[in-house]
């Protein structure tokens, strides 16, 4: 988690400054573009048929039971077979680019342009993210986490950099930012297959290990995966689509600016329960129940801790920080942006709280109810984005009401549920996991709005402080309510520094 935090840092400074750079460079239509392509790449990998999910949890499993042959066989089939998937979506988005620019609305100066880029750089990209996380999928099964977070680290400082160099010197700008992303995705994946053969004890890739027969859990469970997926994808990275068809380009770049900052804390926030997998896959295989519980009830807390500050700082200080950010880019558009941010944060708020319930459930293969849960919230949140998108005048922030309406919905079932087939008592884990940490929360927003109400702040130096008083207040908050765990702490650090 700490080398987690450490890349989640760098990088997400470098990308705050990154936005009005590629605002100015781009242009608001091109920086939209970029978005499209992200959400190409990202619609392409849903139709993986949730194979790689799943492959990251059968891994775990044949480490746990310490059988390598096994491992080697298992990510050598899932190699090939990711190939073959990758190969024939690189080429119906070569064929369909044109198609794309249509559908994007993207204005006609800028269309031959849009074509190229996505033809090289989407075809190319939907490649690497297929056949890099076999080797992410084996690090993560030994659980070396920090490897895939120092190479993420250090390639994202390096790309943000070349950006920097390149863009600016390239004579178009769109082409620039393509070589200099590609070549961060080439190296990534070199240094991913190093590592892969380092650290990952008895583990080969190789045309002798493919048993197509090693595939067969892939694709029980990957069918539940990839449904999960498929309506991920339609509840959340349809919204830039939506926004797309009625209000262009322009309009995704407002969206993805106000989203950017919940994009760089989320990862942070569930850095936890993105890393537990491989425990929550070997407590079940060894059938550790009391290991489940308090997995599930301390990573609920700690896990809805961090997001609570995360969240209820962002709804504070989204309008002054995305005024101070982007005035000069967007104008009085950036308060747009500041919605968005604020309603991103409060259904992260409200996911955060079920943060541990995907590891659990993915680790004990109990998959049915979360499919019967998600794709019909997920079907309605897509429908209702529509409507207040295109047939309201909500604009953009439009997208979001729904996604905050379905979290809501669906988080106290998703409670009974895991404390169902966890055997724990539901009064239990509400109490344990979730008491004290509303009353955090509660004890955060009251207190930040009335202050906020009553002082304007009309710098970076005012917002930095008055950002630092509300991290502060919070943290002493936190000690308050968990001075059991601060004295544990305490003792720990003592008695290693002796």
């Amino acid at each position: 988690m700490a080398t987690r935090w450490g890349a989640l840092l760098i990088t997400s400074v470098i990308g705050l400054i990154m936005v009005p750079f590629l605002l100015k460079q781009l242009g608001t239509e091109g920086y939209g573009l970029i978005g499209l392509l992200g959400v190409i790449v990202s619609f392409s990998i849903v139709a993986d048929l949730g194979l790689r999910q799943a492959l990251g949890r059968e891994l775990a499993e044949q480490v746990a039971r310490k059988d390598p042959q096994a491992f080697s066989e298992l990510a050598s089939s899932a190699l090939v077979l990711y190939l073959l998937i990758a190969g024939v979506l690189a080429t119906c988005g070569w064929i369909l680019a044109p198609w794309f620019v249509e559908v994007f609305k993207v204005s006609p100066p800028l269309r031959e342009t849009a074509v190229k880029v996505i033809r090289v750089y989407g075809t190319l990209s939907v490649i690497f993210s297929f056949i890099s996380p076999v080797f992410t999928a084996g690090l993560s099964s030994h659980h070396r986490f920090d490897l895939i977070n120092g190479v993420q680290m250090v390639g994202g400082i390096l790309s943000s950099l070349l950006l920097f160099a390149v863009i600016p010197r390239s004579g178009n700008a769109l082409y620039g930012w393509v070589g200099v992303m590609l070549s961060y995705q080439i190296v990534n994946f070199i240094l991913f297959y190093v590592l892969f053969r380092r650290f990952c004890p008895g583990a080969h890739i190789g045309v002798r290990l493919i048993r197509p027969r090693r595939l067969r859990p892939l694709f029980q469970l990957g069918g539940y995966m990839y449904v999960l997926q498929l309506t991920n994808a339609l509840s959340e990275r349809l919204d830039p689509l939506v926004i797309s068809f009625y209000m262009g380009p322009p309009g995704v770049a407002l969206y993805r600016a106000g989203a950017r900052i919940n994009e760089i804390v989320r990862p942070a926030v569930l850095s936890l329960a993105e890393q537990v997998t491989p425990l929550t896959t070997q407590y079940h295989v060894r059938k550790q129940e009391s290991q489940q519980h308090r997995l599930l009830i301390d990573g609920t807390r700690y896990t809805l801790y961090l997001g609570a500050v995360c969240s209820i700082a962002i709804m504070l200080f989204a309008e002054i920080f995305s005024r101070l950010w982007l005035f000069d880019s967007l104008g009085e558009s950036c308060q747009v942006v500041a919605r968005v941010m604020q309603l991103w944060a409060l259904a992260n708020l409200v996911n955060y709280s079920g943060a541990m319930h995907w590891p659990l459930c993915l680790g004990m293969k109990k998959l049915p109810f979360a499919l019967a849960l998600q794709v019909p919230s997920s079907i309605i949140n897509a429908a209702l984005s529509i409507y207040f998108v295109g047939y309201t005048q909500a604009g953009i922030p439009g997208v979001l009401y729904a996604t905050v309406l379905t979290e809501i919905i669906r988080r106290p079932f998703a409670i009974w549920y895991v404390a169902r087939i966890t055997r724990l008592n539901l009064l239990e884990y509400l109490k344990r996991g979730y008491a004290l940490a509303i009353g955090y929360i509660l004890l955060l927003l009251i207190p930040g709005y009335l202050v906020l109400n009553r002082f304007t702040i009309s710098g970076w130096i005012q917002f930095i402080l008055s950002a630092g008083l509300f991290l502060v207040y919070a943290l002493l908050v936190l000690c308050v309510i968990e001075r059991k765990l601060v004295v544990i702490l305490y003792r720990q650090v003592r008695s290693r520094m002796t």
